[in-house]
């Protein structure tokens, strides 16, 4: 069972650790026993098989009965209009990219037939229709997509424009399994994909005229192809990523340390407290961070020597700030914030503008997770998103908003494309590979990923240490108590720092040895900030920063110099503060 994104049932969730449960159940009898050293000796044994049973674990158990989410997006059914008829084979759908779809998808061509009404309340609940056509997406522009014609399924049939196209409506499906173990992958299918026609469990070999996906099942992954054995889509299965363990009194050792660019470090402020959330912004050529600790939201003026207090906001009661992003609809606006609370067991957010050195409320009781965006790469954050809450994921997978502010209200503009998993909180958006095609990147159970469009790129693990962790009742008005909890992580930096007009992702890297959680060590959190670059058509990484004996909970890059917030936290809670360092980039 993982840390993060983990579920506990009537249980306390402080001891949900299976490791320290297993280390609480065996400690005290041995300590009790008169051969210390021997008992010792055992626990190390102990310990370190059940270390290796619970790591093992992880690595086999999410093969047995999980498929990936993004087979459902990409197999979905969604609807559009044919715009034009070009020749006897050639349509135009008013589908794009944007809408979700992809080369090799096909489309079922609606003819609707007659509204179905019940006989009681005369009502309509339906509508019966046939299928007249198969089309295949051949090509894909900005706002609309080619798709060739496949076959007509009755004689004297005409495509015309304003006819409905639905995506895999009641094409036949079979499911190939080369595995042998894969039936409940093919149950689970049936169930979430019911829009189309699937065979049975052994399928016959497909015939030449049959219209079908063949789903091809085995121990490295899911093909999705036609019946003329063209791949759509591959799903290989994911990567199970186990951080890895420092040996004792050493920092970690990296292929590639720059660590000839890493100047002496300069402290230029001290804040009370520890900032659970932190942000940064270029306004009129000055920096200023708008940070959030438990109780305030306060925004600083920052200099290359030091920092000056500007604004600070009471934050509400029994209201947990997790996340703060800076948002300015256009470049001449005044500097707004967009700020996501943990309140009632339910996120709230709040939209707030900075004007004449004050922060004052613009609108409240916000039901999405609020983050804003450089869209356009003009360094000024302009897109503002929203995420609504799913007390099953935390997460609304695939439900990100484009939302505006006007009429005195934040409103719903619309739908805003992205990876099925994307997180609002601990994102960015950029252009990485030099293409001029936007990159997303987030951060996800301490797994980083970057796609374009629906295409992944890379992924690399960053350590499941964040800012924040949020535990939560999955379904408060239920009997038996079912919690899961969920990280909070900062945003990366898209940031061009060695001026080759090709920017780097900057992104936290945290570690704790795995040992110290067993107690065999006392080695504490590591921070450092990890620089990853696109060069001759590959990703790779290297550290950009000290390791520190801290967590960062911000950071961002000034004058070719690093400004990061980092925690400095002692026993007496009320002692606690974050420090800001500065270091050049020589």
């Amino acid at each position: 069972m993982k840390k993060d994104d983990s579920v506990y049932l009537n249980r306390d969730i402080n001891t949900m650790d299976p490791i320290k449960e297993y280390l609480h159940m065996h400690l005290k009898p041995i300590q009790n026993t008169h051969h210390c050293h021997c008992s010792i000796q055992q626990l190390r044994i102990s310990g370190y098989l059940f270390l290796f049973l619970y790591l093992f674990s992880q690595v086999t158990l999410p093969y047995a009965g999980t498929i990936n989410s993004d087979i459902i997006q990409d197999l979905s059914s969604i609807s559009g209009y044919i715009v034009k008829v070009q020749g006897p084979k050639t349509c135009i759908i008013d589908l794009d990219e944007q809408d979700g779809i992809t080369t090799g998808d096909l489309f079922s061509v609606i003819t609707e037939k007659e509204s179905l009404k019940h006989p009681i309340t005369e009502k309509v609940i339906g509508q019966i229709h046939d299928i007249k056509a198969i089309l295949r997406v051949s090509q894909i522009r900005k706002g609309y997509a080619f798709a060739q014609l496949i076959r007509y399924f009755k004689h004297h049939s005409e495509i015309f424009p304003g006819d409905r196209v639905v995506r895999y409506d009641r094409i036949c499906a079979k499911f190939i399994d080369h595995s042998g173990n894969g039936k409940h992958i093919y149950t689970s299918l049936i169930k979430q994909l019911p829009h189309l026609k699937w065979n049975a469990y052994t399928p016959e070999k497909t015939t030449k005229n049959e219209i079908s996906l063949l789903l091809h099942y085995d121990t490295k992954g899911l093909e999705v192809k036609d019946n003329e054995n063209r791949l759509i889509h591959y799903y290989p299965h994911p990567e199970i990523y186990v951080p890895s363990v420092l040996p004792m009194d050493t920092y970690p050792s990296y292929d590639n340390m720059i660590t000839s660019n890493i100047a002496p470090i300069k402290t230029i402020g001290k804040i009370t407290g520890l900032i659970q959330t932190a942000d940064f912004l270029m306004n009129d050529n000055q920096l200023y961070m708008a940070a959030a600790t438990h109780d305030q939201i306060m925004i600083y003026h920052i200099t290359p020597h030091h920092i000056t207090s500007i604004a600070k906001k009471q934050t509400p009661l029994q209201h947990q700030p997790i996340y703060l992003s800076w948002w300015r609809p256009a470049s001449t606006s005044k500097p707004h914030l967009a700020i996501t609370y943990w309140h009632n067991q339910d996120i709230e957010s709040k939209v707030m503008v900075f004007e004449n050195k004050s922060i004052n409320t613009l609108a409240y009781g916000i039901k999405f997770h609020l983050a804003a965006f450089d869209q356009n790469l003009d360094n000024n954050p302009e897109t503002l998103l929203g995420q609504p809450m799913d007390r099953d994921s935390f997460w609304g997978d695939n439900q990100i908003y484009r939302l505006a502010y006007f009429d005195q209200a934040l409103r719903i503009r619309k739908r805003f494309r992205t990876p099925f998993s994307f997180t609002l909180c601990g994102s960015t958006i950029g252009d990485l590979t030099g293409d001029r095609f936007i990159e997303t990147i987030w951060i996800r159970r301490g797994v980083l990923r970057i796609y374009q469009g629906k295409s992944f790129l890379y992924k690399t693990y960053v350590g499941n240490t964040p800012n924040q962790q949020i535990t939560y009742d999955m379904d408060p008005v239920a009997k038996k108590t079912l919690f899961r909890s969920v990280s909070i992580y900062p945003r990366p930096l898209i940031y061009d720092l060695n001026n080759d007009k090709q920017a780097e992702l900057y992104v936290i890297h945290a570690e704790r040895p795995l040992l110290s959680q067993l107690g065999f060590q006392s080695q504490a959190l590591r921070t450092w900030i990890k620089c990853i670059q696109y060069q001759n058509n590959m990703f790779f990484s290297q550290r950009r920063s000290r390791v520190f004996n801290a967590n960062i909970h911000a950071f961002t890059i000034y004058k070719k110099a690093f400004i990061v917030l980092l925690g400095v936290q002692d026993r007496d809670s009320e002692s606690s503060f974050t420090k800001i360092v500065r270091w050049h980039v020589k």
